[in-house]
């Protein structure tokens, strides 16, 4: 008989069809993913039918510090109504999209990203940042601008 990996307390008559075999490619984490800490007496809920029953019941958020540019803390409670929540993919999943600090990390992270492939294809605007004095007088340009646009703020 082939041995199969369940995830169930049940012993094998009791489980029957009820729980299904975890296939030997898959990770199963199970983890608090809230900030309660009735992790000393779990609750035992039967009436899910979806995982989405289960979200919806235990209601999963917990409170996370991010660190700021200036070295300060941002406190932000993450929320999780989905599995899909959990997800960061590189930037695009619900995790970032779902947290307000993240979100703005990401825009910002972007933005510097365009910039960047932008002067990487723009051959005027190597050349310029490749002579000193030319690199300066850009410089002094740009912090004028950025002056008048934080006047006009």
């Amino acid at each position: 008989m082939e041995e199969k990996n369940f995830i169930s307390k049940a012993t094998d008559e009791e489980s029957g069809s009820q729980v299904s075999a975890l296939d030997t490619n898959k990770t199963l984490i199970i983890d608090q993913f809230t900030s309660d800490a009735q992790a000393e007496d779990p609750e035992l809920f039967e009436d899910a039918k979806t995982i989405g029953d289960v979200f919806d019941h235990f209601k999963p958020s917990v409170e996370v510090e991010f660190t700021d540019e200036a070295g300060g803390t941002v406190s932000e409670t993450l929320r999780f109504n989905s599995i899909k929540d959990f997800e960061a993919e590189g930037g695009k999943g619900n995790l970032v999209a779902n947290s307000e600090f993240l979100s703005k990390q990401k825009t910002e992270m972007d933005s510097v990203a365009k910039v960047r492939k932008q002067i990487e294809q723009n051959k005027k605007l190597r050349d310029i940042l490749k002579d000193a004095d030319s690199k300066e007088e850009l410089k002094s340009y740009l912090e004028y601008l950025l002056s008048e646009l934080e006047e006009n703020n």
